[in-house]
């Protein structure tokens, strides 16, 4: 299923959208309507994937079968109407980025190779082979200008290309601080000038980092004892949002719920939301998300455990919540999800992942694509951002 929060939305659109079922968030008066899509699964591409293209007249997401195999790269339209199936993730791979100025290109890749592929002609060209060398499942990211293109080898080298030509290399490896290990799956170009990121922890979280490079290998800063765990973002000029769970001893004092805004170089780290532990209890964890092109305000996405659901609603649990950098914020809609090991409609013990919303705005702030689970499946949404 998927669903389209918003505001004024007209019989001419639920014409455009066939199935289109709408109703209002009964918490924060949002227009909800819902394509509905029972055979499967539907969700986004992660939290720091923009799913619309340059323009915002196109977006891409996944669908699944019920056991959440078989996954699909669709194409929809800039409102969530479903146009036609890209490709299989046998043929390409979901992790990928469109391109910042060329509204039908995105870039794929697939084992060793890189691709840019046409979503109006369904052809890929072949930009670059890395062979014998693997690709690390980070996938592609582009600078902020979108004129270089980054992506990890298996040795662990970031290496990057001027666009189109694939030429102008440049090549580094980090440095991580001792007993802590890299997420390949989280590096990328930041969205701000040319500056990427990796994290890393220890597993146990006693040693983690956020460790900030520029794409020539010059190290620009390194955050230490927080961000290994991911779930953060940048803005487009140069600020990090980050935040820390309740933390403490079992029975004891607990620290509050934080989200924090710094700059890249480690300074004017000030707390923008502050939540006791007590009210924040059910809170399981969150994501943060900054529009590509906003530089005053970001997103929070909540979301509970299925095993350990409040009585009653009440703030934090299941909300997207709009930050702004002079302290303002407001509550925008429930995503109505719940983190699980349960599989839902399918009968067995699943993880279900994409369950978590996972929210990304679009690169204006426009629109808001999250995961829900309020039909019983895993749903694909839109928040229109009032």
């Amino acid at each position: 299923m998927l669903c389209l929060l918003g505001a004024g939305l007209a019989a001419a659109a639920q014409l455009a959208c066939p199935g289109a079922e709408d109703y209002r968030d009964e918490n924060y008066g949002a227009a909800i309507r819902c394509l509905v899509r029972n055979e499967g699964h539907e969700h986004n591409l992660y939290y720091t994937r923009d799913p619309w293209n340059a323009d915002g007249s196109l977006m891409v997401g996944i669908h699944s079968d019920l056991m959440q195999r078989n996954w699909k790269v669709l194409l929809f339209d800039g409102e969530g109407c479903f146009q036609k199936e890209l490709f299989s993730v046998e043929q390409f791979d979901w992790r990928l980025t469109w391109d910042r100025h060329k509204p039908d290109i995105l870039y794929t890749w697939r084992a060793s190779s890189l691709y840019e592929f046409n979503v109006q002609t369904g052809a890929a060209r072949l930009l670059k082979s890395f062979a014998p060398s693997k690709l690390m499942p980070n996938g592609p990211s582009l600078n902020q200008t979108g004129d270089r293109i980054l992506v990890i080898t298996a040795d662990g080298t970031f290496r990057s290309f001027a666009l189109p030509e694939m030429n102008e290399e440049r090549a580094f490896q980090m440095t991580f601080p001792e007993g802590c290990y890299p997420a390949w799956d989280k590096p990328r170009y930041i969205g701000y000038r040319n500056f990427v990121f990796a994290s890393c922890s220890s597993g146990d979280g006693r040693v983690q980092a956020v460790l900030i490079y520029d794409d020539t290998g010059a190290l620009h800063h390194v955050f230490e004892g927080v961000g290994g765990g991911g779930h953060h973002d940048f803005s487009p000029d140069g600020r990090w949002a980050y935040f820390k769970l309740p933390s403490g001893p079992r029975g004891g004092p607990r620290s509050p719920l934080e989200i924090h805004v710094v700059n890249i170089d480690g300074t004017d780290d000030r707390v923008l939301y502050s939540v006791p532990a007590s009210d924040a209890r059910y809170v399981h964890n969150l994501h943060l998300a900054w529009p590509s092109r906003v530089n005053d305000w970001f997103i929070a996405s909540f979301f509970p455990n299925a095993a350990n659901l409040p009585p009653s609603y009440a703030p934090p649990l299941d909300e997207i919540l709009q930050l702004r950098l002079d302290g303002n914020h407001r509550f925008l809609a429930r995503t109505h999800t719940a983190y699980s090991t349960a599989g839902g409609r399918t009968g067995g013990a699943q993880d279900m992942f994409w369950a978590q919303p996972l929210a990304r705005p679009s690169a204006g702030g426009r629109r808001i694509a999250f995961n829900s689970i309020r039909s019983g499946t895993i749903d694909l949404c839109i928040l229109t951002v009032p």
